[in-house]
């Protein structure tokens, strides 16, 4: 949820609210728009063996870990959230990727986060080199 305050011209406060959906929903629908993906709806739907299945909340998973689509932006939403919130405070590549593999799911997602690290400014100027 995002707040934002302002001040108007007679020095009254006023405050404005905004709802996003959640990182879960917006992977949902990004979900069924990925046409890759159709097929292994498809193999759930036939009920042949597959290590795909659904959430209870309808989210496609690969062995109990949430599939990412091939969305850019929201792949860096997941990256952000897990480099810059303030629990995980810019963890190496390393353990942010240790962190990701448990929950999410995508092809090549070792790669992107060492890209991500790489690119990071704050990470840049502090970790020393070895």
């Amino acid at each position: 949820m995002f707040a934002r305050l302002s001040l108007s011209s007679d020095g009254g406060l006023v405050a404005e609210l905004q709802v996003r959906p959640t990182l879960s929903q917006m992977i949902r629908e990004k979900q069924l728009q990925d046409r890759s993906l159709a097929h292994h709806v498809q193999n759930i739907a036939e009920e042949r063996h597959t290590k795909y299945s659904f959430r209870d909340d309808g989210v496609l998973c690969f062995r109990d870990r949430i599939v990412v689509p091939n969305d850019g932006d929201l792949r860096r939403t997941i990256l952000s959230e897990a480099h810059n919130s303030l629990l995980a405070i810019h963890p190496g590549s390393t353990k942010m990727y240790r962190g990701l593999k448990d929950e999410y799911y995508w092809v090549g997602l070792k790669r992107d986060v060492a890209v991500f690290v790489s690119k990071c400014m704050v990470c840049q100027c502090v970790k020393a080199e070895h």
